[in-house]
Parts: C-alpha cells; structure tokens; sequence
C-alpha cells in the first residue's frame, strides 16, 4: 500500500493501514528481507517518520495515553541507531564537501574523511545488535494498533489534526526567523516534515494542489536538511580538543560550515514565510473542502458499483 489514502476504506482504515505498513516496512529492513538505495538505518529511520507522521493524524482520537505510548516506542526504536545515523550524516557531509574541491583537484578534507570513516565504522562495530532489539519494538508497536478505535473519525477531526501541524510549523518558523539559531530551525524543520509527511497521505483528495505543496515542502526540508547537516559537523569539528591530523583541515572546513549554513538558512526561510503565509485555520478550510469532495465522489462510486 502506497503512502496515501485510498477509495473504499473509511479515513480511520486507511490511516490505521499506512501506520501498519510503515512499520511492517520497518521491520522488513530490520531483519534484512528488504533491499534499500540508502543505508539500513537511514531507510528504517525513514519508515518510522512516515509512521509518527500518520500517528499524529488520530493523536486526540486514540487517546493521549497510547499516542504517547507508541509515538514513544517508535522514537525509541529510532534511537538504537541514533549514534550510527549521526556518524553517517558527518561522513556524508564530508565527502559531498569533498567532491565540490575535487573538482578544482584539490583533495581538502581527506584526513578528516578517514577519521570519519573510522568513527563510522567503530559506531556499527558498538551496535552491532540494533536489528535484534528493533525487531521485538517494532512488533509490539504494530499489534498496538489494533486497540486505535477511529471507527467515528471523520473529516472535522482529520481537518483539526492537519491544522494542528500547520500552526505548530507556523509558530516553530516565527521563533527560528526570529531568533536564528541551529536549534531553531532543527525545531522548526522536523515541524514542517511532520506536516510534509501528512499532505503526502493526503495527496489524492486534490493531487496536482496538494503535490506542489508537498513539493515545495520538500525543497523547505531539503535546504533545512542540508543547514542542519553541516551544523551538525561543525559541532563534532569544535568538540575536538588538542591537536589532531586533520585539525588544520577542520579548521579550513568550518569557515566553509558558517557561510553556507546561514546562506541555506536565509534561502529555506524565504521559501517558509511565503508557503506558512496563510492562516492555520484557512489552510485547514481548504484542505477539508478537497477531503469532503473526495469522499463523496468515493461513496458516489461505491454505491454505483452496489446497484451495477
């Protein structure tokens, strides 16, 4: 089943299926059944977003209690490969930088490249067993879902939860554009992916509207992704202490880090403030008038088909 609601299942169904499927998805990689474009942990991390994504559609349906229980036990799973997926993140960083000084054939950052790999390697080495203990977490969160009862979810409440993550993206943007720090718009990029994640599902109630808005989410996170990316080097970079063999490279490469991060941080920025310019509850009107369409051609279709 593809990420997205489908005709012939009630909202609650469908909602209940994607989260069903992610995490199957999950498990899949975790016990090695399923190839991946990325690494292991990247592609399982990304599994278990999409799923805390849908997860938040029937937060107040299902209760706060077992929301916070299994949004908790999915971020839990996340975090037995938080260290690898860190160390791979830096590595990545490096070699991306790497590639753009080949080019003028100069081979800037190669100490700091094998230093990186090495702490990599030693990270996989230290969690060897992430997929053992992945297994059993995931399982159980998938059987949780069979006591979610959304049997009178309906577009109102769908249309409450999608404001809900719009106004938190939209608050998280004033306070980083305010106060532009790192953390900030790390706080603000993993709102607008939640969000990203939702309109995904929701693609099929208006497909060419609501695929320029993911679109344009997408290119938001990318350029979020990419500031956070390099922050997130610079701060292992700054944490080294006493001289290292690459340590003249670091310093070359942080210079780099500053400039590049505010550039991507301005660019994602204006690219925010004109997509959250509407109301939260403006926006939320138009997404419910899409959804309501799209259910009645749905019953519409099955009740030709009864009569056929």
């Amino acid at each position: 089943m593809s990420y997205e609601l489908r005709h012939g299942e009630t909202l609650g169904d469908n909602l209940r299926q994607i989260c069903c499927k992610q995490i199957e998805g999950a498990i899949a990689i975790a016990k090695g059944e399923e190839k991946t474009d990325d690494t292991p942990v990247h592609e399982m991390r990304k599994h278990l977003k999409k799923a805390r994504g849908a997860l938040r559609l029937v937060r107040k349906e299902i209760g706060r209690g077992l929301f916070r229980k299994q949004d908790r036990g999915l971020r839990d799973v996340g975090r037995l490969t938080s260290e690898i997926r860190d160390a791979e993140v830096r590595l990545q960083t490096v070699r991306q930088l790497q590639e753009v000084t080949q080019r003028h054939r100069r081979n800037a950052y190669g100490k700091l490249e094998a230093m990186l790999t090495l702490e990599l390697e030693n990270f996989m080495a230290a969690f060897a067993e992430w997929q053992t203990q992945a297994v059993p977490l995931l399982e159980h969160a998938g059987s949780s879902l069979d006591h979610w009862t959304l049997d009178q979810f309906n577009s109102k409440q769908l249309r409450r939860a999608v404001q809900a993550s719009y106004k938190q993206a939209r608050k998280a943007l004033a306070k980083a554009t305010a106060n532009p720090t790192a953390e900030n718009f790390h706080a603000f990029r993993t709102k607008a992916k939640t969000l990203w994640y939702q309109l995904r599902i929701l693609r099929p109630i208006n497909p060419v509207v609501l695929k320029t808005l993911s679109d344009d989410l997408h290119s938001l996170g990318d350029l979020l992704g990419r500031a956070h990316d390099l922050s997130f080097l610079g701060e292992r970079l700054r944490s080294e202490h006493g001289k290292s063999k690459w340590q003249r490279e670091g310093h070359k490469l942080l210079a780099v880090i500053e400039v590049s991060q505010s550039d991507l941080q301005r660019g994602a920025a204006e690219l925010a403030e004109h997509f959250f310019a509407e109301r939260p509850r403006d926006f939320a009107a138009r997404v419910t008038s899409w959804l309501e369409g799209w259910e009645g051609k749905s019953s519409h279709s099955l009740a030709k088909a009864l009569v056929t």
